[in-house]
């Protein structure tokens, strides 16, 4: 019985800790904001603070609305599992990952990119970083164009060519 109650405590205590290292990834989480237009290009920050990476032991998955978006495994990319929806509109930046940069650039925005996406960093099988992303998309402004060609101006094409032409043909006057 006195067995028991030790075992007891000890999963008390591993449940605690457990619980307690959830909450401060969820606590160390960061929450980003990205902004892209559509048809345009955005690229989602992810970093970790380690600085001795072994890039063997460092697993990067990024995440929107349960869906794969990019997979980086032992250093090497990996579009296996990627969702079909990010076929060929996916980049990382593989120089960085030594420097603990696991960056996205998303490609070809459409509407159904906007959204919440997230970089899971693990080591080691441990859950070392959770970030979040805020992707927010934005229709390009149209420029407005002028019904007349010469809306918006004082003045007309033909005075500044006679305002020209005058000042020339006074300046070969003078001169001569």
């Amino acid at each position: 019985m006195d067995f028991c109650q030790k075992s007891g405590n000890v999963r008390r205590w591993v449940l605690f800790y457990s619980l307690l290292e959830l909450l401060l990834i969820n606590e160390a989480s960061l929450q980003e904001t990205a902004e892209g237009f559509i048809g345009g290009s955005a690229v989602l920050p992810c970093s970790s603070e380690e600085h001795q990476l072994k890039l063997q032991d460092i697993t990067v998955q990024w995440r929107h609305n349960k869906l794969s978006v990019y997979y980086i495994r032992e250093g090497k990319d990996s579009v296996d599992a990627q969702n079909p929806a990010y076929k060929s509109r996916t980049e990382t930046f593989p120089e960085e990952y030594l420097n603990g940069n696991f960056s996205l650039k998303l490609y070809n925005l459409q509407h159904t990119d906007a959204g919440k996406y997230i970089c899971f960093i693990t080591q080691d099988s441990v859950l070392k970083s959770v970030q979040n992303v805020e992707l927010l998309i934005k229709e390009r402004q149209k420029m407005h164009h002028p019904k007349n060609a010469n809306e918006g101006s004082n003045h007309k094409p033909e005075m500044i060519v006679m305002i020209i032409s005058t000042l020339i043909n006074g300046i070969i006057f003078y001169l001569s």
